[in-house]
C-alpha cells in the first residue's frame, strides 16, 4: 500500500505520542504501586484488592477480546468465511461467565486465603497439593506463554488495570470511528457491499459444519471464564456492588467491540481479494490506513496496539506470577523475604517479555489459529479443575491430578490424530469431556478434602483456622 511521506508522518506521530504517554503512566504506576498498602506480591498480583467499575470491567473485556478480536477473527473470518464472526459473538457473554458464573465465589475465597494468583487458588481447594501446583504452573507456562505475541509496561497488575482503561477508550473510540468510516469506504451501502461479496463470493458465505461452529463457539466463549489470566481479574475486584456494574459496563464494551470489527470483515473482503493482504491478520489496520485520514488511521493503530497490550500484559503478569509465586515460593521456599520476590519478579517479567519477543519475530500465519490451541489446552486443564472445585465439594486433589494429566495428554493425543476420537469436533472438547468423567470418577474413589478447605470454600461462616495450611 502506497502512503505519502506526510501521511507516515502523521500516522506515526499519533502512535509515538500514544506510546509515549503509556510509557509515562507505567512509571507513574509503578510509583503508586510503590506507596500502597499490603505486600509486594499482593500489590503486583492483585492491586491491593481495589479495582473499581472500568478497571474491573475493561481487564476482562481485554482479556477475552483484545487481539484475538482486533486481528485474529478478522483475519480468521477473511480466510476460512463467514461463520467464524458468528462463532466469535460468544464472546458476549464472557463477563457474565467471568464475573457472575464465577466472580463472586472466587473473590470470597480469594481473600478468605490470601490467593495473590490463579494457581495459589487451586492449590489451596486442592489441600495445598504441590503437584497440582507444579502440573498448573507447567500448563500456564507453555499454553499462556503460546498466547503472548508483545510486551507489557510497568507496575504489574495495577499498572496493567490502569493501563487498560485507558487503552480500553482508545480502543472502543477507534472501533466506532473506524465502523462508521470503513462501510463507506466501498462506495456501496452496507447492504449493497454484502449483496456483492454473496454474488462473486458465495463460498465465503457456506456454513462450517455445526460441530465446528460448536466447538469454536466453546473454545471462544464459554471457557474462557477458566483461563487464569481473566480469572486473575476476580481477584482484584473491590466489592460486589463493583462486581455487578462491572458485568454491565464489560458486556456493553465487548458488544462494540465485536460489532463493530466484525461488521467490518465483509467490508475487508470486499476491498481487498484473495492475496492482496499482506497477511490476513492486518485486514483491520490494512482497511484504517485506506479509509480514514492519517490521523485517525494512526489512532486505530494505536487502538489496535491497545488491544494487544491489553491482553498481553495480563498474560504477562500471570505467567510472571507462576514463575514467582506459584513455583518458586509456593513449591521450593515458603520462606522467600520480599526483596528476594520482588527482583525475581522483575528478572520473570524481563525474561518472559524477552522470550515473547522473540517468538513473536515470527507469527504463526493465522493468529486465531493459535489463540484456539491454547486456548484448547488451557480448557482441558482448568474447566473441570475450577468449576469442579468451585460447585462440587466432593472434588479432591487426586481427582485434580488425574483430571489435568489426562486432558493435557488427550488434548495432544487427539490433536496430532494418535487417537481419532474427536468425532468432527475440536481435540478439546473429546479430551475435556473424557478427562472431567476421569477426575470425578476418581474423586469419588479417594478420600475427601479436609474440612477446614471444604469450610473456607463453602461454608457462609467458617472458623478462622479453615484458611490456614495444615
Amino acid at each position: 500500500m502506497n502512503l505519502s511521506t506526510n501521511q507516515r508522518i502523521i500516522i506515526i506521530t499519533v502512535f509515538a505520542a500514544y506510546t509515549i504517554f503509556q510509557l509515562v503512566y507505567s512509571l507513574v504506576t509503578r510509583k503508586a504501586m510503590a506507596n500502597g498498602k499490603g505486600d509486594y506480591l499482593s500489590k503486583f498480583y492483585t492491586g491491593g484488592r481495589s479495582g473499581g467499575v472500568l478497571v474491573t470491567a475493561m481487564m476482562v473485556s481485554a482479556g477475552v477480546a483484545g487481539a484475538g478480536v482486533f486481528m485474529g477473527v478478522p483475519g480468521y473470518t477473511y480466510t476460512f468465511g463467514a461463520t467464524w464472526m458468528v462463532c466469535c459473538f460468544w464472546s458476549m457473554c464472557t463477563n457474565f461467565m467471568v464475573l457472575g458464573l464465577i466472580g463472586k465465589r472466587v473473590g470470597i475465597v480469594a481473600r478468605r486465603t490470601d490467593s495473590k494468583t490463579f494457581v495459589e487458588l487451586l492449590m489451596h481447594r486442592y489441600n495445598n497439593s504441590k503437584i497440582v501446583g507444579a502440573l498448573c504452573g507447567l500448563v500456564i507456562l507453555f499454553f499462556l506463554g503460546a498466547f503472548a505475541v508483545s510486551t507489557i509496561t510497568g507496575g504489574g497488575i495495577k499498572g496493567i488495570a490502569s493501563a487498560i482503561v485507558f487503552q480500553g477508550i482508545i480502543m472502543t473510540v477507534s472501533v466506532i470511528i473506524l465502523f462508521i468510516m470503513g462501510i463507506n469506504g466501498t462506495d456501496l451501502s452496507y447492504t449493497e457491499t454484502i449483496q456483492s461479496l454473496v454474488k462473486s463470493n458465495p463460498d465465503w458465505f457456506v456454513p462450517a459444519s455445526v460441530k465446528t461452529v460448536l466447538s469454536f463457539a466453546f473454545l471462544w466463549g464459554i471457557t474462557t471464564c477458566t483461563m487464569p489470566h481473566v480469572t486473575m481479574t476476580t481477584l482484584t475486584y473491590k466489592d460486589t456492588q463493583t462486581l455487578h456494574r462491572a458485568i454491565k459496563v464489560g458486556a456493553v464494551v465487548v458488544a462494540i467491540w465485536l460489532i463493530g470489527l466484525n461488521g467490518l470483515c465483509f467490508t475487508i473482503k470486499y476491498m481487498f481479494p484473495e492475496g492482496s493482504l499482506a497477511t490476513p491478520d492486518l485486514g483491520i489496520p490494512t482497511l484504517a490506513v485506506s479509509v480514514m485520514p492519517a490521523w485517525a488511521a494512526g489512532l486505530v493503530l494505536a487502538g489496535v496496539c491497545g488491544a494487544v497490550q491489553s491482553s498481553v500484559g495480563g498474560m504477562i503478569v500471570s505467567l510472571a506470577g507462576t514463575i514467582v509465586s506459584d513455583l518458586y515460593k509456593n513449591l521450593f521456599n515458603k520462606d522467600a523475604k520480599q526483596e528476594t520476590l520482588k527482583k525475581l519478579n522483575v528478572i520473570s517479567v524481563i525474561v518472559v517479555a524477552l522470550v515473547v519477543f522473540l517468538f513473536a519475530c515470527d507469527p504463526p500465519e493465522l493468529l486465531a489459529s493459535l489463540i484456539t490451541y491454547a486456548t484448547g489446552g488451557m480448557t482441558v486443564a482448568f474447566l473441570h479443575t475450577l468449576l469442579l472445585g468451585l460447585f462440587w465439594k466432593r472434588a479432591n486433589e487426586y481427582g485434580a491430578i488425574a483430571g489435568i494429566i489426562s486432558g493435557i495428554g488427550l488434548y495432544l493425543l487427539i490433536d496430532m490424530g494418535v487417537l481419532p476420537i474427536s468425532l468432527g469436533f475440536n481435540s478439546c472438547i473429546v479430551a475435556c469431556l473424557i478427562s472431567t468423567i476421569i477426575m470425578v470418577v476418581v474423586s469419588l474413589a479417594t478420600p475427601k478434602c479436609p474440612y477446614r478447605v471444604i469450610a473456607t470454600w463453602f461454608g457462609k461462616e467458617y472458623p478462622a483456622e479453615a484458611s490456614v495450611a495444615e
